[in-house]
């Protein structure tokens, strides 16, 4: 096919879906003189991390996704000072039900105290493939749109698609935008809120003269 009797033009659309599960990530740390100490005494507070999560939240997938230790030091007296050692894990919880999300929240700061730490929160749709469709025949038809109006200017009508990708980084991205879906809060609030499924088409359409047939595949 002649490029000269093609015309490339890019759709996009959204669909919205409703979150049905969240994930986060919890940490424990630790500081102790001794390294053995502070590694024993976050290892104990993740089990009991753990323990607490999977109480109120059975069905939450609960992974491990960093350990570290190391040494804390400052400069003193043109001398590198050894403070003591500094310990860390981090559990990643995905699929939480989103009526759990506040009592997983409550569970983990009663059982992990000062230790604990809270770095992310987020909701997800665990299935988007109804999303996905709806918002790939949006994106289908936007492209056709704007490719009828190129070709009504140029004089010619559009044929068939002879090639269709999605573009950019991720062919799906999920856009966040606020909700008002609000948990029963055992003590902090959450919203939920809803996602836009984003989906963007790169589309070839083949480029006719007036009267003329489509070619034959």
């Amino acid at each position: 096919m002649n490029h000269n009797n093609s015309i490339t033009v890019q759709g996009s659309a959204s669909a919205s879906a409703v979150p049905d599960t969240m994930s986060l990530s919890l940490a424990v740390e630790n500081h102790h003189a001794q390294a053995a100490e502070a590694f024993e005494q976050v290892s104990a507070g993740a089990q009991s991390l753990i323990t607490a999560v999977l109480s109120v939240a059975p069905e939450t997938n609960l992974s491990t996704s960093g350990v570290t230790l190391s040494a804390r030091t400052a400069w003193r007296d043109e001398m590198n000072v050894l403070l003591g050692y500094d310990a860390s894990t981090t559990l990643e919880a995905t699929s939480v039900p989103l009526d759990a999300i506040s009592a997983v929240l409550a569970a983990a700061v009663e059982t992990g105290g000062d230790d604990l730490r809270i770095h992310s929160l987020r909701s997800e749709v665990s299935d988007p493939i109804s999303a996905l469709r709806a918002a790939r025949e949006l994106a289908f038809n936007d492209a056709h749109t704007k490719a009828a109006e190129l070709a009504q200017l140029a004089g010619r009508h559009l044929g068939q698609a002879l090639q269709i990708r999605e573009t950019g980084p991720d062919s799906a991205v999920p856009l966040q935008r606020a909700g008002l879906r609000a948990m029963a809060a055992k003590s902090m609030p959450v919203l939920a809120g809803s996602q836009e499924l984003a989906v963007n088409l790169e589309i070839q359409w083949e480029l006719l003269d007036h009267g003329q047939a489509p070619a034959e595949d």
